[in-house]
């Protein structure tokens, strides 16, 4: 089966490749968590966010004024455009003349313009959504007190990626969240399977958004990582998001249908017994990784009920056993443990059969 790794683009080097696709660059982040319903005090006082709208500044350009206008966008929005020309888009040169030429291209193009109405016409004042995030943000800076609450900037990332995190700045590429059935990526080559096109909506937004600014800071290096290493980075992932959204669905947390958790639950002992029977929990391979602990239609080796990456459920249930057991860990130092093998032993994991 074609590998379809998902990544995003973040502060930290990309820890996986890109998928490349020939109409434009393909980069897909699915994200995941499941729920305890926990609230934070209700006497938390939600923050404003700051929220700008960069596709509508850029489409807002007249060909014929790009230098100009390319001069506003980089005094308005700083590094971001600078990894909005170079990183997202290459439509950056250090030649001038070249990007300025590169950008009137894009802009007079009928088919990046039509993206951007589709996007006008999907996202009209994206106030659901900046509610959301303010919701989430208020929690995440009570459950890690001093760390930055980024500005959060939407854009039209050509198919690119749907998260973008700098040190300052969260970028949402609204072109990756025009809903499961969207015409335009119909017309992508290789065509999108339908188990990445089912998260490609709207509702994925604040979630998404979410583990992006998590990983960020607390992702490890898959690149050396074992497949509990992985379990376990996923699993503390979803518990934070957990208390950042408790309110958000399951399904929206996870990236699993309904029928999918339900069938993790009730499998709960079976999916441990697998990994331990079959030694598989210190396994680097990487094509084991890419089995058990990446996304996919479904799980290899397991029945067609199960969802792709059965790992990062297992992962949760483990760090939920964690949590329960060591009541005093906050959330934010769980975040910052490095020895993730003392949350596996520690956590006193053993599913009930």
């Amino acid at each position: 089966m074609r590998n379809f790794r998902i990544t995003m683009l973040t502060k930290k080097l990309m820890r996986s490749s890109v998928l490349l696709m020939p109409f434009l660059y393909i980069n897909l982040l699915i994200t995941s968590c499941v729920q305890d319903k926990k609230k934070i005090s209700e006497d938390i006082k939600e923050q404003s966010l700051e929220l700008y709208r960069f596709e509508q500044d850029l489409f807002g350009i007249k060909p014929e004024l790009v230098p100009d206008g390319l001069q506003e966008l980089k005094d308005k929005y700083g590094s971001f455009f600078e990894l909005f020309a170079f990183q997202i888009t290459r439509l950056g040169s250090r030649d001038s003349a070249e990007m300025n030429r590169n950008f009137i291209h894009f802009l007079s193009d009928t088919n990046f313009r039509a993206v951007y109405t589709e996007c006008e016409k999907v996202f009209p004042d994206f106030e659901t959504e900046r509610h959301g995030l303010e919701n989430a943000f208020t929690r995440y800076s009570s459950l890690f007190p001093g760390n930055t609450v980024p500005k959060v900037i939407t854009m039209l990332s050509v198919f690119s990626y749907p998260i973008v995190v700098d040190s300052t700045s969260l970028g949402i590429g609204l072109d990756m969240y025009l809903g499961t059935d969207n015409k335009y990526y119909f017309t992508l080559e290789p065509p999108l399977p339908l188990f990445l096109r089912k998260k490609m909506r709207k509702e994925y937004i604040v979630t998404d958004a979410m583990k992006g600014w998590l990983e960020s800071d607390y992702g490890i290096d898959e690149s050396r990582a074992k497949i509990v290493d992985m379990m376990i980075s996923q699993g503390r992932t979803l518990c934070a998001l957990d208390k950042i959204v408790p309110d958000v669905h399951d399904t929206l947390k996870s990236g699993f249908s309904s029928s999918q958790l339900e069938w993790c639950t009730t499998n709960e002992a079976k999916i441990w017994s697998f990994f331990i029977e079959n030694k598989l929990l210190f396994s680097d391979d990487p094509n084991l990784l890419q089995k058990y602990v990446s996304d996919g239609p479904t799980t290899n080796g397991f029945p067609k009920e199960s969802p792709g990456n059965i790992g990062k459920f297992a992962g949760w249930m483990i760090v939920r056993s964690y949590m329960d057991n060591h009541p005093d860990v906050s959330v934010k130092s769980l975040m910052e443990e490095k020895d993730l093998m003392k949350i596996f032993q520690q956590s006193k994991y053993k599913p009930a059969k």
